[in-house]
């Protein structure tokens, strides 16, 4: 970009606040009491004699406490219904879905159900509360199982013995957790199983047990009320290998570079060995005290990307100029298993947010997401960025099906190359690969989604991965898996050589790097804004214009919105403007935020003179007890023109639904014009939540882009001579955003 400009802030007085009235209109339902009573009262009766099968399993069954499943009617929602659960007696300890929830109640308190449903069906007493009860279910089973301990048990020669994570139900007593965990600890050691760590527990104060067992004896789990979820145990590892080609020994850094001053960004891997005169880019290594630490094979290959981008592109000169310093943190040591890689990233974090605010981590599951639940590694990395207000960039992770398939549509279709934890966490920025050079043998080419990067949906069907970024590809070479050379393959391995490899793990540094960049332009290093700005100026490597809705989901699927551009992120241009503006809304309130649109760009005469892009990030809470009802709250963005009288406004229809899904983290549109008016455009803000308290403040980040399609035009000084608008580079925003 060769006419560097600031964005522009947004300032309160281009604002309007206004209040939001809560409005909630139950439909009435027809249905025949009598009927529906029957129906309800024979359910809990069910309930009852199938929890009185189980009891020798039951790790409850001295705690005075039912636990069955409840289901609303289709249309009905569990978070409007509040009054139902309230007046029977029944308590939500987890929500599966939209209209389905896991219910505890005393004996003495579903004896009093009973009795209730009982009347209901007689006289239609209680019709406000048990119309909109659909059914009661127990809650024992296979349904406790992930889909992928599902798919083992139902081989043909199941596994003899299963490494699981016993996951208790949520939202229960400390001294009901007590009473549970030490009968399931006695019942794993009776059936022939084995703890392997202590229990630990999730951010939501679940306690969740390790251990191995006979696959023989998995119904005595499924069949027992205190667990909520059995899922196989996921380990996390990372796997580097090539020969060296090129000695980096002698390189050093340019020393016009203040090191001091670059960003920090912490790479959470094997750990790093830089050559010596590339060292000082390394501020800090950790290790965690339960580890012995990795052979830097793999994390060196990544921090050199976070620190130097794509490292060729610098050779052959003999020093480098970095972007970014790294914490070493040095937590993987062979395969981790899930509980023991929670632990030691939230340590991490714990010890470096004052410090640092981007965290890349490139280990992934080897399996594919679930989808309707999310992953538990996925939820913890979502709470430690909504607690501490810092950014996860993750690697959409790998598969092998290109060894086997013969085109890169039949690795598509299939459903193991779907991302995999922690890639479906909703608040961290989920990378692909994307092959930067044509390479003979490879089943994909240039701008294709490369042969082994896991591809979207993420979870309950949203868009992931969220960019992409070049990275080497991988052929056979008779049986042997290799990687051919090119700029975007080469890194730098622990014994200081250049060296090629390839996986989505070196493709999310790239962009961890990128938001690095980003974030040391922002005044008070804004981490939501860098993050809405790096979203925004995403290049996209197909025309949007000729797609339909599908179509377009398809590609943000593959891709994501496409490679991250830093210029564009950073600067805005003379024929290009972008405002920016970050805050907070609740469910009482809506804001209504104007932007210029100048007149010289009005004045343009032809077809698709203008574009005006939006894009809005937000950060939520989280609940994984929750379900798929996951994610607290979003924000949708609309976009409203000036009308002829240059007072009202009228409402712009963006072309696809497409990025702007209810429920999810960032609201993203743009939109062509070929006649329009000059004046104040606004961009309508509105939050909706599900949960959490009415007034509760939800960080948002917003920016705008007003563009002259023919680039020829100068709309960024007029808007400019209103001084309505400052140059972000030259104030301070506030910390509406912080936790």
């Amino acid at each position: 970009m060769s006419d560097k400009k600031s964005h522009l802030w947004i300032p309160d007085e281009e604002v309007q606040r206004l209040d939001k009235r809560l409005t909630a209109r139950p439909k009435p339902r027809k249905v025949s009491f009598v009927e529906h009573g029957n129906k309800l009262s024979q359910s809990l009766m069910s309930i009852k004699t199938t929890l009185e099968n189980v009891a020798a399993d039951n790790s409850l069954s001295d705690m005075d406490l039912f636990v069955f499943n409840v289901e609303l009617p289709e249309g009905e929602k569990i978070k409007d219904k509040k009054e139902i659960f309230d007046s029977t007696g029944m308590k939500i300890r987890a929500v599966k879905n939209v209209r389905s929830a896991i219910v505890t109640s005393t004996i003495s308190q579903f004896e009093a159900l009973r009795r209730k449903v009982d009347n209901y069906g007689r006289s239609g007493t209680g019709k406000t509360y048990f119309d909109y009860i659909e059914d009661f279910k127990p809650y024992i089973g296979n349904v406790k199982n992930s889909s992928e301990l599902t798919r083992q048990m139902s081989k043909d020669i199941p596994p003899v013995s299963l490494d699981v994570q016993l996951m208790l139900i949520p939202n229960l007593d400390s001294s009901l957790y007590e009473s549970a965990l030490a009968k399931l600890v006695s019942k794993i050691s009776s059936a022939e199983g084995s703890i392997q760590e202590e229990p630990y527990y999730l951010s939501d104060n679940t306690p969740v047990i390790r251990a191995i067992i006979p696959s023989t004896s998995l119904i005595r789990y499924e069949n027992d009320p205190a667990i909520y979820r059995i899922e196989e145990t996921d380990f996390f590892s990372v796997e580097s290998s090539s020969v060296g080609t090129v000695d980096l020994s002698t390189l050093t850094l340019d020393d016009s570079v203040s090191i001091d001053d670059l960003p920090v960004v912490v790479v959470l891997d094997s750990g790093v060995s830089f050559p010596n005169g590339l060292s000082s880019v390394i501020c800090q290594h950790w290790l965690p005290t339960d580890s012995s630490g990795g052979n830097a094979e793999h994390g060196t290959k990544v921090a050199s990307r976070v620190a130097f981008r794509y490292l060729e592109q610098q050779l052959p000169t003999t020093t480098l100029t970095p972007r970014a310093r790294i914490i070493d943190c040095n937590i993987l040591d062979g395969s981790v298993p899930v509980n023991i890689f929670i632990k030691r990233i939230q340590l991490a974090v714990e010890s470096f947010s004052e410090v640092a605010q981007i965290y890349n981590l490139s280990a992934n599951a080897k399996t594919s997401i679930e989808g309707d639940e999310m992953s538990i590694v996925g939820y913890e990395l979502d709470v430690l960025q909504f607690r501490k207000g810092v950014q996860f960039v993750v690697s959409a992770g790998n598969h092998d099906l290109w060894h086997v398939e013969q085109s890169l549509d039949d690795i598509l279709d299939d459903d193991e190359s779907r991302i995999s934890a922690p890639a479906d966490s909703m608040l961290a920025i989920t990378v692909g690969s994307i092959v930067g050079v044509d390479h003979m043998n490879s089943l994909s080419q240039t701008n294709d989604i490369a042969p082994y990067s896991r591809r979207g949906p993420g979870f309950k069907g949203f868009s992931k991965p969220d960019l992409s970024a070049y990275a080497g590809t991988t052929i056979l070479s008779g049986e042997f898996p290799l990687v051919p050379q090119d700029t975007y393959a080469m890194l730098m391995s622990n014994n200081g050589k250049l060296v090629p490899d390839a996986g989505t793990s070196f493709s999310a540094p790239v962009v961890a790097g990128d938001l690095a960049e980003v974030l040391s332009v922002i005044p008070q290093h804004d981490v939501l804004l860098a993050k809405a700005l790096l979203y925004h100026n995403a290049l996209p490597l197909w025309d949007v214009e000729d797609m339909d809705d599908s179509e377009l989901a398809f590609a943000h699927n593959l891709y994501g919105r496409g490679l991250p551009s830093v210029d564009d992120s950073k600067y805005s241009s003379t024929s290009k403007v972008t405002f920016v503006r970050t805050g907070t809304l609740n469910k009482t309130t809506k804001e209504r935020v104007s932007v210029y649109m100048p007149s010289i760009l009005a004045a343009q005469v032809g077809r698709n003179v203008a574009r005006v892009s939006v894009t809005c990030i937000s950060s939520p809470p989280v609940d994984r007890t929750k379900g798929t009802e996951y994610l607290g709250a979003y924000i949708r963005a609309s976009l409203k023109k000036s009308c002829d009288d240059g007072v009202s406004l009228s409402p712009v229809s963006p072309k696809y639904k497409e990025g702007r899904q209810k429920w999810d983290v960032c609201q993203q549109f743009s939109r062509l014009f070929s006649k329009f008016n000059a004046g104040d455009w606004q961009i309508w803000l509105e939050l909706f939540s599900r949960w959490d308290d009415e007034y509760l403040d939800v960080p948002y980040a917003l920016v705008v882009t007003i563009e002259d399609v023919s680039n020829t035009l100068d709309v960024y000084s007029e808007i400019e001579l209103l001084n309505r608008y400052r140059p972000l580079n030259t104030m301070r925003i506030r910390l509406d955003n912080q936790q």
